[in-house]
């Protein structure tokens, strides 16, 4: 009588597929999991094929069957594991997985910004979204952005290519507008990268900062305007000799021990004493504004 083994041909084939795909793989560096999902629906058509050989046989009277169960949850195994693969890949995970294996963390210039044309600007604002920025007044009579990127950095190269993937810049009537933008990042790591741009503005531009509780540092120099900074972080104002402004702040929570000129200190429902002071350096001809900042610290 003959006997037919239902799974053992799925098993023998599905090892044969296995072993040349992974040959394949060796020998034409393939990635992985791009083997696996292209090998494991050759299960399915061997099962198929056995099945359809297994209906022949059943029909004829010495046919006997068996069931090889250990080669059928092999199948069983490899299929679901397969699926599992198939659905990673379509949520996005198993891209993720590679990413972050094969991601490497560098330090990279942010792409250049530099506008000339500032016929007619008088100010510039400043939204900092949450980033630490630098801003230092210059004499060049151009405005000029750049800075460091430091994260992940994969195969696809570096997330940031042109200066609209971290800032929306803006010129309307006497005002550019300047914007930074979080940068890309990957969903299920949630791990976007330390931006640290810097912002050189010419001297006679006034400014106005929304630092939205990042930290910020500002280098005066010589400034000729006015500037304004709001709901900023611990603010590091670096004066040099040259520095001819008044240090105005208001409603900071903390303030170095600097030698400021008045300070005025006021209980807010019993918590941290809120702080205003102020500070003039040289003529103190222009203003530097603070508003609720959480530190002040002079250099």
């Amino acid at each position: 009588m003959r006997t037919w083994r239902v799974g053992s041909f799925s098993m023998g084939g599905a090892l044969v597929f296995l072993g040349v795909f992974l040959l394949l793989q060796q020998v034409l560096d393939w990635d992985p999991a791009v083997a696996l999902l292209s090998w494991w629906p050759v299960l399915f058509i061997i099962l198929g094929i056995e099945i359809l050989i297994y209906l022949a046989f059943f029909n004829k009277d010495n046919s006997h069957v068996k069931y090889d169960f250990i080669s059928i949850i092999f199948i069983g195994f490899i299929g679901t594991v397969g699926l599992g693969v198939a659905l990673l890949q379509t949520v996005g995970l198993l891209d993720a997985a590679k990413q972050h294996i094969s991601a490497e963390v560098k330090t990279i210039d942010l792409p250049k910004y530099e506008e000339t044309g500032l016929e007619g600007i008088t100010r510039i604002q400043v939204d900092t979204e949450q980033y630490p920025v630098t801003i230092e007044s210059t004499t060049s009579k151009s405005l000029t952005m750049f800075g460091t990127y430091r994260g992940d950095v994969d195969k696809k190269g570096f997330p940031i290519k042109d200066i609209s993937d971290y800032a929306l810049v803006e010129k309307q009537g006497d005002t550019i507008y300047i914007r930074f933008k979080e940068i890309p990042y990957n969903r299920y790591s949630g791990f976007s990268g330390q931006m640290e741009p810097i912002l050189l503005i010419p001297e006679n531009m006034n400014l106005e900062v929304n630092g939205k509780g990042n930290s910020l540092s500002l280098k005066p120099r010589n400034m000729q305007s006015d500037w304004e900074v709001v709901n900023g972080g611990y603010l590091e104002i670096m004066v040099s000799k040259d520095t001819n402004v008044t240090l105005d702040v208001q409603n900071s929570r903390n303030l170095d021990d600097g030698n400021w000129d008045t300070t005025k200190s006021v209980k807010n429902n019993d918590e941290d004493e809120i702080k205003s002071a102020s500070k003039t350096f040289g003529t103190g001809k222009h203003t530097i504004f603070i508003k609720n900042a959480d530190g002040v610290d002079i250099k």
